[in-house]
C-alpha cells in the first residue's frame, strides 16, 4: 500500500524518533510501524529552517510552507467567544490553503489511503484529488458524541472509516451515528516500550531511597484548565500542609485550548465546564486579558497562587523537554497524576509511564480507564473531587512498597497491551479491508453469481 499521513497544519514534523504534541506523536508512531511493509508519505506543516522534502528510514516527508497559522488563532479564539454556530473548527476555511496543498500534492503522489487527522470536512478536497482513493479520519477527541449531527453526516458521507484512539471515543461516536457504526473502529495508541523503560534499580535499594526522601509526583501534558492542573496544585498544597513528603515536577507547555472547542468537548457537562469557566474570563475584558494577551501565562499565574510558600518550594515547572529528559523524569518519578477534568479520550502519558514502571493516578475520564487496572497498575478517582484525589495521594504516599508493585504491574501490563505494534496492525487490518472491499466491488461477477443473483431477484 502507499499510505499518506497528514500532520495536523499546527503540528510540523521533524526528521528523527522524537515528536512533539501528542497528534503528532500518534501519527509519527503509526507511520515508523507501517512504513516496515508499506510505502509511507507523511504531511506537514514546514517549520523554520526545515527543507521542503525529507526523509526519515523509510518515511518521506513533505513539507507545506504556507499556513496561516496566527490569521486561524486569530479567527477561533473570536468565534469561541461569539459562540455562534458551528465552531471553527469545523469550517471548510478552517487551514483551508494547508489542506488544498496537501490535495494538489496528492493528486501526483496518487497514495491508495489517506489518513486524515480530525479535520473531516477536508475528506472530499481529497477525494477529488485522487479519484478511488479511501480517506481514513482519525479521531482523537470524542468530537463525534458532541457536534451537531447533520454537520457530522455532511463531512463523513466523503470519509470511509474513522479510527479512533479508544473503546470510550468509538461507543460514543456510534452511539451518536448508528447508521455509520460499522465505519467506526478503534484503533488505540500505543508506547514505544523500548525507549520508555524501567530504571535499572535493585527492590533493596529502591525501598531505601523511598524511605529517605519525599515522594515524588510527576505531571506530564498541556498545563490546561481541562487537564485539572489546579486541582492537583490544591490537593498537594494541603498535603504539605499536613506535612506529607512531597515533590512535585510538571512537564509540558502552558496554554488554553480554544474556548470554542472545549465548550464542544465538554457537552453538556456544565459543571466541568464551570469549573473552567473562570480561567477564561467571564466578562469581555477578562477574556482579552487571560485567553488573548495571556494565552501562555495566565493560567500558571493561577496554579502558582494556589500554594503556599513551602508548597511552592517544592513545585518544579520544567515546561517542555528533551524525550531523553522526559524518560530520565519517568524513571525517577513514584506516581503520574492526571487530575483531568474533561474526559480524556486516551491520555499518552499514562501509557508512557505504565511503561517506565510508574503506577499513574488519574481521574476515572473517558478513556484512562481502558489503561488503568484500578488498584493493580494504578488508582482511579472521581473527576472534579479534590478531596478524593487528596485522599488518594495521602494513602499512596503513606504505602511506598504498594506504589513500586503497581509499578511492576503498570510496566507488565504496557508491554502486553500498549504497544504502537499492536495500534499499527488494527490499523493496518483496517486499510486492507477497505482496499479489498474495493477491489471486490470493482471485479466483474462471474457467470454463476449473475445466475444466483437473478433467480434471487
Amino acid at each position: 500500500m502507499k499510505i499518506a499521513f497528514l500532520n495536523q497544519p499546527q503540528d510540523p514534523v521533524a526528521a528523527s524518533e522524537e515528536q512533539r504534541g501528542s497528534v503528532a506523536i500518534v501519527n509519527w508512531e503509526l507511520a515508523r510501524c507501517l512504513a516496515q511493509r508499506h510505502e509511507v508519505i507523511v504531511y506537514a506543516p514546514r517549520a523554520r529552517g526545515q527543507p521542503r522534502t525529507e526523509r526519515w528510514g523509510r518515511i518521506e516527508i513533505r513539507r507545506i510552507s504556507f499556513v496561516a497559522r496566527r490569521g486561524h488563532k486569530a479567527v477561533q479564539l473570536v468565534a469561541g467567544r461569539l459562540a455562534r454556530g458551528a465552531p471553527y473548527f469545523t469550517s471548510r476555511l478552517y487551514y483551508r490553503e494547508y489542506f488544498a496543498q496537501v490535495a494538489r500534492d496528492l493528486a501526483a503522489s496518487r497514495p491508495d489511503i489517506v489518513h486524515l487527522p480530525q479535520q473531516m470536512q477536508f475528506a472530499a478536497l481529497f477525494k477529488r484529488a485522487v479519484p478511488g482513493v479511501k480517506v481514513v479520519a482519525h479521531i482523537h477527541q470524542d468530537e463525534l458524541a458532541k457536534l451537531d449531527r447533520e454537520l457530522l453526516r455532511r463531512d463523513l458521507s466523503d470519509v470511509d472509516a474513522v479510527a479512533t484512539v479508544s473503546e470510550f471515543v468509538t461507543a460514543g461516536a456510534r452511539l451518536r451515528l448508528p447508521e455509520m457504526a460499522a465505519r467506526i473502529h478503534t484503533v488505540g495508541n500505543g508506547v514505544d516500550a523500548l525507549r520508555f523503560s524501567p530504571a535499572a534499580r535493585g527492590p533493596d535499594r529502591e525501598g531505601r531511597e523511598h524511605r529517605r526522601r519525599p515522594l515524588r509526583l510527576l505531571y506530564v501534558g498541556r498545563i490546561a484548565p481541562d487537564k485539572g492542573v489546579h486541582l492537583l496544585m490544591e490537593a498537594f498544597d494541603r498535603l504539605i500542609r499536613e506535612g506529607v513528603g512531597l515533590e512535585l515536577t510538571l512537564i509540558g507547555k502552558p496554554g488554553l485550548l480554544p474556548y470554542d472547542l472545549l465548550s464542544r468537548l465538554l457537552g453538556g457537562d456544565t459543571r466541568a465546564l464551570e469549573a473552567v469557566r473562570e480561567f477564561y474570563g467571564r466578562s469581555l475584558r477578562a477574556w482579552l486579558v487571560k485567553e488573548i494577551l495571556g494565552h501562555r501565562r495566565s493560567y500558571a499565574t493561577a496554579l502558582r497562587a494556589r500554594l503556599s510558600p513551602a508548597a511552592a518550594a517544592r513545585v518544579r515547572f520544567l515546561g517542555t523537554v528533551p524525550q531523553p529528559t522526559l524518560i530520565r523524569t519517568y524513571r525517577a518519578a513514584d506516581l503520574l497524576v492526571l487530575p483531568s477534568i474533561w474526559q480524556e479520550s486516551y491520555g499518552l502519558p499514562v501509557a508512557e509511564a505504565m511503561a517506565c514502571g510508574v503506577p499513574v493516578l488519574a481521574s476515572a475520564s473517558g478513556g484512562v480507564p481502558e489503561l488503568i487496572e484500578d488498584g493493580v497498575s494504578g488508582k482511579l478517582v472521581p473527576r472534579l473531587d479534590t478531596s478524593a484525589l487528596t485522599r488518594a495521594l495521602r494513602e499512596m504516599a503513606a504505602d511506598p512498597a504498594h506504589l513500586r508493585e503497581m509499578g511492576a504491574a503498570a510496566r507488565s501490563r504496557a508491554e502486553q497491551l500498549l504497544t504502537w505494534s499492536r495500534s499499527a496492525q488494527r490499523l493496518e487490518r483496517l486499510y486492507l479491508g477497505l482496499l479489498t472491499a474495493q477491489s471486490e466491488a470493482s471485479r466483474p461477477a462471474a457467470p454463476d453469481e449473475c445466475v444466483r443473483s437473478a433467480d434471487i431477484a
